[in-house]
């Protein structure tokens, strides 16, 4: 089965718009439920058919795994036993480094194909019981699938036939449950999903789309269906008198905790039904988006027969959802982190309604809900609990990241009694996720709603004051916001120990040429530079938890891992080390990214795409240190990276060798991993630090061969 256009498989898709209106809300749910569908598909086809290509990728592919059927798992559904899936072995000591559950790996509710003859036909599973614990043991349960009924629940085959068989497991590289909880919220298939050759091949069923119980009830249609901006306030603010002037005594109390650019966008987000705010790095958006969500728990209390339901809270990541809602527990014990798994959230205390959902039976969840002030939860589940959702009387949804959220999610997850709709986030950083990158370009399909509206010329208030980077690093970034404000919090932040630097800011311009791997790169002399560039810093009493590696692709980032878990100094197991993407939304004191990319040809990637380079360069608060070939990142003259090298040009904060200074006054320039480990051994201390270090590894080594 190889790659077909869309074209050829008779689906009608329609490119979304980046400005104008859409016929109707009807239209605007289709043409969205469509792209989502294909989207995945494209996806998962192209992974199959690059395995059929090279099937011997199947036993060195991450995504595949070769396992053993071993018996059938059952579970307790009232009198009865069900049938949850196929238990399956698999081989866990290959898999020792792996770290499942943040590598988001065999994830329940994904979809696997497990086939005996090199994918040229497979059976079709889903998983039902994974997580970190059963995966160390080499164990995973999937259910072995017939079909997908209209309403996204499978029917199985037996599954005692597939017992003592053994099979190659390729995991689905698109996650699957968001694409189908997506789907069922934007359209109503008219048959089944059925499952073969094809592997839910839809591209001749009629789509009906789930619309609100009346189209007339969608508060929104002016603003996201016919693309008009106007100044109109929330329904609620006119149908009830007094609430406008409960709301503005609010602001005007909250406005005193906020500066001069977020009291403006509190006050703009009561004057719009769908209001967005802009917020740059480190300007405070996930601040203010909390403060916004005090304003209407206060109106909650005060006015409960207006504000029956709780806040509603989304976004795309478990982690965005998390950090907001720990800001809402300053000011309310009456919030609920609402995930899939509880394995999912970090334990928090978010107060004694978290622990009563927590316990709460599936049916009595939705009540538990309903006496919350805010619940949070990422789209996948949002639009996974709509129904519940559209019970509870939500008249306020807030979506934080919202540039980062595809517009397909936004519209799942809305409840339709929700009267206003608050966006908050940064189309200039990340835009969403998509699966498929071809299709993706062809059809916009990575514009969010925000992006879409702030092309509709919406009112968009922009957050401009900045208190993360030190100036020096915010430069890096003013050919994106040219009117971003220096706090003066930022000014004379205190000199990174180790760097012979006035200001602790360098780019390390390398020749040391990456190499590919399937679909990504590496360069391994750039990740030894930065792990012992990592070490170095510790050597000098830098704190381990203020540094991070950052760095623009997987394979890298793998390597890198690699090379902390091998290192002398056990205390790097403990630096945290992150993908650009996966580090949106945070900071910390020092930064040392990995930019990859170094080749003749000056071929960038998506290095050259100035949203991610935006949010590579605003990560680090005080000091940041950048490994790269400036000439790759320039020759794509993206206005970024040009201007990028003008200021460290003009700084000179750019060159081959980095200048460093040790604790103990030895001054000495590193341009390589080796010189900087060399540059330890030149000094009597440093040197005994390491010494201690070895003979620390060494006799953990001997105790554990003694056990």
């Amino acid at each position: 089965m190889g790659l077909m256009d869309p074209k050829e498989k008779n689906v009608k898709l329609t490119r979304l718009k980046e400005t104008g209106p859409y016929p109707s809300l009807r239209e605007l749910y289709n043409v969205h439920g469509k792209l989502q569908r294909e989207d995945y598909l494209c996806a998962l086809e192209e992974q199959i058919a690059e395995l059929r290509r090279d099937k011997r990728l199947l036993d060195t592919n991450i995504n595949c795994y070769r396992v053993e059927a071993r018996c059938v798992q059952y579970r307790q559904g009232g009198r009865f036993q069900r049938v949850t899936g196929v238990e399956f072995k698999f081989d866990a000591s290959k898999y020792q480094e792996v770290e499942w559950d943040e590598e988001k790996r065999l994830m329940r509710n994904n979809i696997v194909l497990l086939t005996q003859n090199g994918l040229d036909d497979f059976l079709v599973g889903r998983i039902e019981e994974s997580g970190e614990k059963l995966l160390r043991k080499g164990e995973i349960v999937v259910a072995m699938i017939e079909k997908f009924a209209d309403n996204g629940y499978p029917t199985l085959l037996d599954q005692e036939q597939f017992v003592g068989h053994t099979f190659h497991m390729v995991e689905s590289d698109p996650f699957h449950f968001p694409y189908l909880q997506v789907s069922l919220r934007l359209t109503k298939d008219e048959q089944s999903i059925v499952f073969g050759e094809e592997l839910f091949r839809l591209y001749d069923v009629n789509f009906g789309v789930h619309l609100p119980p009346s189209e007339t009830s969608f508060q929104f249609e002016k603003e996201i269906v016919d693309s008009v901006m106007p100044s109109r306030p929330p329904p609620y603010m006119q149908q009830y008198e007094g609430v406008d002037v409960v709301m503005k005594r609010l602001r005007r109390s909250i406005r005193t905790s906020l500066n001069s650019s977020q009291a403006l966008a509190l006050k703009k987000i009561l004057q719009y039904r769908v209001a967005l705010v802009q917020g740059p790095p480190g300007t405070g958006k996930t601040y203010l988006g909390s403060k916004a969500a005090q304003m209407f728990v206060e109106a909650k209390r005060q006015l409960p027969t207006v504000f029956p339901g709780p806040v509603l809270v989304f976004s795309a990541s478990n982690h965005a959802v998390q950090e907001f809602l720990l800001r809402c527990r300053e000011f309310s014990d009456q919030v609920i982190h609402c995930c899939s798994n509880k394995h999912e959230r970090d334990p928090v205390d978010f107060g004694p309604l978290q622990k009563e959902h927590d316990l709460a039976r599936h049916n009595e969840k939705p009540a538990v809900l309903q006496r919350a002030e805010i619940i949070g939860m990422t789209t996948t589940r949002a639009a996974c609990l709509r129904n519940s959702l559209d019970s509870m009387k939500i008249k306020v949804v807030i979506v934080e990241e919202a540039a980062e959220v595809l517009e397909a999610h936004v519209l799942a997850c809305i409840p339709y009694r929700a009267e206003h709709l608050v966006q908050i986030g940064d189309h200039r950083q990340l835009r969403p996720g998509y699966g498929h990158r071809q299709l993706a370009e062809d059809y916009n399909l990575c514009q969010s709603l925000f992006e879409r509206m702030v092309n509709n010329r919406a009112d968009c208030p922009m957050l401009n004051e900045q208190r993360r980077m030190r100036p020096t690093i915010s430069r890096l970034v003013r050919s994106v916001y040219p009117n971003l404000v220096d706090h003066p919090s930022t000014f004379n932040r205190p000199r990174v120990s180790g760097v012979d630097l006035d200001e602790p800011v360098w780019f390390i311009d390398h020749g040391n040429e990456e190499q590919e791997e399937g679909k990504s790169y590496k360069n391994p002399e750039e990740a030894a530079i930065a792990v012992e560039l990592a070490n170095y810093l510790l050597l000098q009493n830098n704190d381990v938890r203020k540094i991070t590696i950052l760095t623009t692709y997987r394979r890298q980032l793998r390597l890198l891992k690699q090379l902390l878990q091998e290192h002398a100094n056990d205390e790097l197991k403990n630096l945290r080390i992150s993908t650009v993407d996966g580090f949106q939304g945070e900071e910390n004191d020092v930064i040392i990214l990995s930019l990859v990319r170094c080749n003749p040809s000056g071929k960038a990637g998506f290095l050259k795409m100035a949203n991610r380079a935006c949010v590579a360069l605003s990560r680090a608060r005080n000091g940041f240190f950048m490994l790269g070939n400036l000439f790759c990142l320039t020759s794509s003259r993206e206005p970024v990276w040009l201007h990028v090298q003008k200021i460290l040009t003009q700084e000179r904060r750019v060159g081959p060798v980095l200048p460093l200074l040790c604790q103990h006054g030895q001054r000495v320039g590193v341009r390589s991993a080796a010189d900087i480990r060399a540059a330890c051994q030149r000094c009597a201390l440093c040197r005994s630090k390491l010494a201690l270090a070895s003979v620390c590894k060494a006799l953990e080594g001997a105790s554990l061969r003694d056990d």
